[in-house]
């Protein structure tokens, strides 16, 4: 009995072996991201809206939400975990670039290093220092970077960057660094499209597992001095508690629509409450907001512009600040990314006398100062406009009544 119990193991292992020793090779992975991104070229959403956004909660530009949707398709085709892996689980380009600085997988362009498939490569349109867009490399040769990216004017394309293209947007100097993930922790292999070798079991297996009981009943006595050993440890480790980890943020601003020069808190709060979390802010577009220590978001410029919260790392929530000429009136704090904001609608604005000749040119309170100079002169002159107006009144119902009488003679 104990022979057929054995050899059915056997063969359970035997038809389990090649399930588990088959696993997606770095070149696979790289691979696999590029085929997903490239069967998208071609896709039409708008500057603000794409069905990457409906993937990952949050409409506005989508250059990032493409990138991450492709790893996370990957990934699952191949299943292995990549979103949130070896990409980080959302935000924008700055806070992307910070989190692969954190882990020393970021590389700016001239640092020498060589652009790879699959990495994720930042441009920095303005020349501020500041990433506003995010590709995938597909392909490096010859000093010419190849990528595919999201959100150009609306649509998925493929592009290439070189020296002599036009710039800033076919030129490699508008490359601002490169986040290149890391493959080898979630794949094996090189950057060839190889299967993991099959390793075949072996009947040694249950011989092992018996040298090992002998072992372990010859070591009968020193175990159990080791298990109380281990117990008084495990008593003194069970009297300190472990940290609280934040599983979940929400983000609150008073308002999202600003003027030049207003400033507003975008402010946090994480769950479990209690729960410890190391923040970060970001922001795309620092010519129209700047973002101060605490989240206070003051408004410098015209356009809308994304901010990013990021929480130890992982979890990320965003918002948009659109600033402009009007501004809405809150009605309370609210959470963004999450509940319904209420804001009351905004009011025309009912223009003062003062207002109104200010726009005019015409400074009230200089002229109150000035009374004395203006009053007098302008008294005379409308008094004359008044008396002159009078006399041509008189005079034009003169004319009709003698034109009147001459008609009336001549009929006679």
């Amino acid at each position: 009995m104990k022979k057929i119990i054995t050899v059915i193991l056997c063969l359970t292992l035997l038809a389990a072996a090649p399930l588990n020793a088959y696993a997606a090779t770095v070149g696979q992975m790289k691979s696999k991201v590029i085929s997903i991104a490239e069967n998208e070229i071609g896709y039409e959403g708008s500057s603000t809206y794409s069905k990457y956004g409906e993937w990952y909660g949050y409409q506005g530009g989508w250059c990032t939400t493409f990138a991450l949707w492709c790893f996370n398709k990957a990934g699952e085709s191949l299943g292995v975990k990549l979103y949130a892996n070896i990409v980080p689980s959302g935000g924008n380009c700055n806070s992307m670039i910070s989190w692969y600085q954190n882990k020393g997988r970021y590389h700016e362009r001239g640092s020498g290093y060589t652009p790879s498939k699959g990495d994720l490569v930042f441009f920095d349109w303005s020349g501020n220092g500041s990433a506003q867009h995010v590709g995938i490399v597909s392909s490096y040769s010859g000093g010419t970077v190849y990528t595919i990216e999201g959100n150009c004017s609306g649509k998925v394309k493929a592009k290439s960057y070189n020296s002599s293209g036009s710039k800033p947007y076919a030129n490699v100097s508008s490359i601002l660094g490169y986040g290149a993930p890391n493959w080898s922790a979630v794949g094996s292999g090189g950057d060839e499209d190889t299967t993991k070798a099959t390793t075949a079991a072996t009947t040694k297996a249950p011989t092992t597992a018996k040298k090992q009981t002998t072992a372990r009943q010859q070591t009968t006595k020193k175990e159990t001095t080791t298990k109380k050993e281990t117990t008084t440890e495990t008593t003194t480790e069970s009297t300190t508690k472990p940290p609280v980890v934040a599983k979940d943020m929400t983000i609150h601003a008073a308002t999202t629509e600003l003027e030049i020069g207003d400033s507003v808190e975008l402010d946090y709060s994480v769950k479990p409450k209690g729960a410890s979390a190391v923040v970060g802010y970001f922001c795309d577009e620092e010519n129209i907001i700047e973002i101060s220590d605490g989240g206070v978001i003051t408004a410098t410029g015209e356009g809308t512009a994304t901010v990013v919260v990021c929480a130890n790392d992982e979890i990320y929530r965003q918002c948009e600040f659109t600033v402009g000429a009007n501004t809405a009136e809150v009605t309370r704090k609210t959470p963004l990314g999450g509940g319904n904001v209420t804001t009351a609608p905004t009011q025309p604005l009912i223009k003062t006398r003062e207002q109104q000749l200010a726009e005019i040119g015409i400074n009230i309170e200089k002229l109150a100062s000035h009374k004395k100079d203006y009053i007098i002169p302008l008294g005379i002159i409308g008094v004359t406009a008044a008396l002159s107006f009078s006399i041509l009144a008189v005079k034009a119902v003169s004319r009709k009544i003698r034109s009147r009488r001459k008609v009336e003679e001549q009929s006679e």
